[in-house]
């Protein structure tokens, strides 16, 4: 049995996850922080979308809780407002009724004006910023405590003044401008401070024209005008326009060049945003620090504005070239964008990749090249080698069948002709028998030596030449191995380079040797002829032939020949089948052996 006092200690430790289990789950997750964004013209309206996208990328980046983001237009450029305001106070009541948003903030003049008329009937205990507008536009007994505005003051003289030292030869300025109740209040305002160039330049506004006709103007404008493109939200026909779709149909007709106010135009195809300019993105920066103060619930006493500092001009380097402008005029310290960087720092890393590649390549060709080198050269000293060793090996033939021939076989006839002169009256018929079988025996000797000496180096091919050196090799040949050798020698000449003899000569002797060890034949046919500047030799017998690819170790006779002809440029080719007989085929170049 568990006790009680147990039992009450395990309630009191389940008390907490029973409480847990039963929280619905909205309440455990953190209720996102709600920011109603109140925009003029819409939320991709430029040049205020640069605004907006900085501005809901830092509430995401910056908040440390969950932040919901609303939008609601006004719409200004396309009804007036008398005719939006009551409607869209009843719309965003009803979208948050029952639970304020956290933050308000306004885009553009009109919402600037508009939500401080509505606030009580709204949300009045909303913290309220209040971005994207002149500081002319800002109602600063409107605010409250805890709210903010992020405003901006442009110099609109400062943009003539830039575009007249861009362009000094420039004679007339043509103004693009709306015709609603705000851009013909800024028409009042920057008319007045541009009056100051009556002498300088003629200003033409086109605030009075439909988009049709400002094309129609902007196309057939004078040398040495320029065009300035303020705002345009709707023209004198009431119709309204995106910025960019407005802007877009000017540039394509137009034949000056198009400066802009706003920093956000410059990539559709104005050259710069002249004069000193605030930076959209830092205005969008500076609207998300005041919206997370509010978030965080800091509640100053008194409203806090901010003025976005000016920042320098920013060209479009493209449109510069287009327009033949010296870089050389534009104001100091402007920003020079979309300039095609040097080869080297657009292209670092593929020059660098490519670089290694030619190197490594360059390496590796000339390590083969080296490579390829070094075996030629080996392959040279081998060749040489060869030759030094086959013309040792003659030598060593020569002189060896000179002393069989001129030492050892004339002592051997000498030996015999003693022994037959030896007195025989005291010796048995076996003794005289014996002696007369020692002296045929040394003379038999004589003869097989000086046979060997004679293949060894036969004389003969030098002194009577090749054509005579292969008949008494054949006649040998014949008498040796019982075979008819047939010799056919066809226009040769008198005498042929030593090399080329004596290389013919063993190829022959080579192969009739091979044949009467091993061919079983009864004819052989040996030809000699001349042929494409060489000697051509030719040995075919009628014996057992062989085959070629069955041969299980290479003969060293045949290796001899083909070294033989390797050494002299020629060509060697020995054709057998089984049963077949074989054909020697020796080509020797005279040319070369000559040379």
């Amino acid at each position: 049995m568990i006790s009680a006092a147990r039992s009450r200690r395990w309630a009191v430790a389940l008390l907490p996850a029973i409480a847990v289990l039963c929280t619905p789950l909205g309440a455990i997750a953190a209720e996102p922080k709600r920011v109603l964004l109140l925009h003029s013209f819409g939320r991709e309206f430029a040049p205020y979308d640069v605004i907006v996208a900085t501005l809901r990328s830092e509430l995401a980046k910056g908040s440390s809780e969950p932040v919901a983001i609303y939008d609601a237009s006004m719409d200004a450029g396309q009804a007036s407002g008398s005719d939006v305001q009551q409607p869209l106070v009843e719309l965003l009541l009803h979208r948050f009724a029952g639970s304020p948003p956290d933050v308000v903030v306004t885009i553009g003049p009109p919402a600037a004006v508009f939500y401080p008329q509505n606030r009580d009937k709204m949300f009045p205990a909303t913290p309220l910023v209040i971005a994207g507008l002149d500081e002319r536009f800002v109602l600063k007994p409107a605010l409250r405590a805890g709210d903010a505005a992020v405003a901006s003051h442009q110099s609109r003289p400062g943009v003539i003044d830039n575009i007249l030292r861009v362009l000094p030869n420039t004679q007339k300025i043509v103004v693009v401008l709306g015709d609603t109740p705000l851009e013909r209040f800024w028409f009042g305002e920057v008319s007045r401070e541009f009056a100051r160039f009556a002498n300088r330049v003629s200003i033409e506004w086109l605030n009075k024209l439909s988009l049709k006709q400002m094309r129609l103007r902007v196309a057939s404008l004078p040398p040495h005008s320029a065009v300035l493109y303020s705002i345009l939200l709707a023209d004198a026909a009431g119709v309204p326009y995106e910025r960019g779709a407005a802007l877009a149909s000017l540039v394509e007709v137009s034949t000056a060049p198009i400066f802009s106010l706003y920093e956000s135009d410059l990539q559709h195809g104005i050259v710069g945003s002249s004069g000193p300019h605030h930076s959209q993105q830092r205005e969008g920066a500076l609207t998300a620090a005041a919206a997370l103060r509010a978030l965080r619930g800091e509640n100053p006493t008194d409203p806090t504005i901010q003025i976005v500092d000016y920042e320098a001009s920013v060209y479009d380097w493209r449109e510069l070239k287009r327009w033949g402008i010296d870089l050389a005029r534009l104001p100091a310290g402007s920003e020079i964008r979309f300039q095609p960087r040097p080869l080297w720092e657009e292209h670092r890393i593929l020059i660098i990749t490519a670089l290694a590649i030619f190197l490594l390549q360059t390496a590796l060709l000339i390590g083969l090249v080296w490579q390829r080198i070094r075996r030629r050269r080996a392959e040279e000293e081998a060749l040489s080698l060869s030759g030094r060793l086959i013309t040792a090996h003659e030598d060593e033939r020569r002189w060896l069948a000179r002393e069989l021939h001129d030492d050892i076989t004339q002592r051997l006839v000498g030996a015999a002709i003693e022994a037959a002169k030896l007195p025989g009256g005291d010796l048995s018929s076996s003794d005289i028998d014996a002696r007369h079988t020692i002296g045929e025996t040394l003379m038999q000797l004589s003869g097989d030596i000086h046979d060997l000496s004679y293949r060894l180096h036969p004389s003969v091919l030098h002194d009577l030449g090749l054509v005579e050196a292969l008949k008494a090799e054949c006649e040998r040949i014949a008498r040796s191995e019982s075979v008819r050798v047939d010799v056919e020698a066809v226009k040769l000449p008198p005498s042929l380079p030593r090399e080329v003899a004596l290389c013919v000569y063993r190829i022959a002797q080579e192969a009739l040797r091979n044949i009467g060890r091993h061919a079983k034949a009864s004819i052989v046919q040996l030809s000699l002829a001349l042929k494409d500047g060489g000697v051509l030799l030719a040995v075919s017998d009628n014996g057992s032939g062989f085959e070629p690819g069955l041969q299980t170790r290479p003969s060293l006779g045949h290796a001899s020949m083909r070294e033989r002809i390797r050494l002299l440029g020629g060509k060697l080719e020995i054709r057998s089948t089984l049963g077949g007989g074989t054909t020697v085929v020796a080509w020797v170049p005279i040319s070369e052996a000559a040379s």
